[in-house]
């Protein structure tokens, strides 16, 4: 049997034309382009079309059954009475994100095409002082490393001030991720692309709106999705900003690779660290400490993370962990 394919059927053909050169780069199956709804007729002939994007003047000029999903290019925001409808005048990446919703329910095949890396890992961004500039260095840990790599940023604090900070707001955050790891055979691999956004080439999930609402997330349930995330291995890192009402906060720290501890060096700051070292000794979690790296973040925020990754991977192949001391020598 022929592989499925996708189609576009609009009569405006330089909007289909850029449309399907867009989404060809993105969407798992080949893609077709024509402007009168005869023409799908001869390309179903040839191959079964998965999806048919359609434009809204064609509704009722096509079988139903031509084409396993039928979703029509809407001129308003409104869908057509009981048809599925994508507004059509709005960037390539909105009309990929409302396919990717519509998608969802679909259970055996994979809409995007998507290269997976050999391994994922978690990078812990977390300090038991407070005000030390934790989230701005996951930040722009989280850029730095993007620009090479795919990486993931989620945010765990129970006030984490995102939208009024980064003047960002989201309809759906992490909330609704780990909805879906609750929901057996959920697609979420499809999902996570559907609710992730980007400062600059970092993607991100917003954090979660209501600090109850992640308070009453289970230990079990953070580790449910940070082993899905990794089994993906959609993402090369995935950056963990921890806050203190996280359940099972040691375990997670656990499994991370690696863990950032922004410090002060003042006598009350330190105390905070020494008795943070103490209860990771008395719980059992003592290995959690040989994963910390401790540092001193400077203004300079971009040059710092430059400077940083740089002495990393210099050192990676002696195996010694950077110090906070080494940051900022030649």
């Amino acid at each position: 049997m022929e592989r499925s394919c996708f189609v576009i059927c609009d009569s405006e053909a330089v909007y289909a034309e850029k449309l399907s050169f867009i989404l060809g780069k993105k969407i798992n199956f080949p893609v077709y382009v024509c402007s009168l709804p005869e023409q799908i007729e001869e390309i179903e002939s040839v191959f079964p079309i998965e999806i048919l994007l359609l434009e809204e003047k064609c509704y009722g000029k096509v079988r139903p059954n031509i084409a396993k999903r039928i979703i029509y290019l809407t001129q308003t925001r409104d869908n057509i009475e009981k048809e599925e409808g994508i507004y059509k005048y709005q960037s390539a990446d909105q009309i990929l994100s409302d396919l990717l919703n519509i998608y969802m329910g679909e259970e055996d095949k994979e809409l995007l095409k998507q290269s997976r890396y050999k391994e994922c890992t978690l990078i812990g961004i977390y300090s038991p002082i407070h005000r030390v500039g934790k989230t701005a260095f996951a930040i722009a840990l989280g850029k730095a490393l993007a620009k090479k790599e795919r990486v993931l940023y989620l945010n765990m604090e129970e006030y984490s001030g995102w939208e009024e900070r980064f003047c960002m707001k989201s309809s759906q955050t992490l909330a609704d991720l780990l909805y879906y790891t609750r929901q057996e055979n959920s697609k979420i691999r499809t999902k996570i692309n559907v609710i992730t956004e980007k400062i600059e080439q970092l993607e991100y999930i917003a954090p979660m709106k209501i600090s109850e609402d992640l308070k009453a997330v289970t230990y079990e349930e953070w580790k449910t999705l940070f082993k899905q995330l990794l089994q993906l291995r959609l993402y090369k890192k995935i950056i963990i900003d921890f806050g203190e009402c996280i359940q099972g906060l040691w375990g997670l720290l656990g499994m991370c690779q690696k863990i950032y501890m922004p410090i002060i060096r003042q006598k009350e700051s330190l105390a905070k660290v020494t008795q943070f070292e103490k209860n990771a000794d008395l719980l059992g979690y003592k290995e959690v400490l040989n994963k910390i790296v401790q540092l001193e973040i400077t203004e300079d925020l971009e040059n710092y993370v430059r400077d940083l990754l740089k002495k990393e991977e210099r050192q990676c192949d002696s195996s010694r962990a950077v110090s906070w001391e080494d940051i900022g020598k030649n």
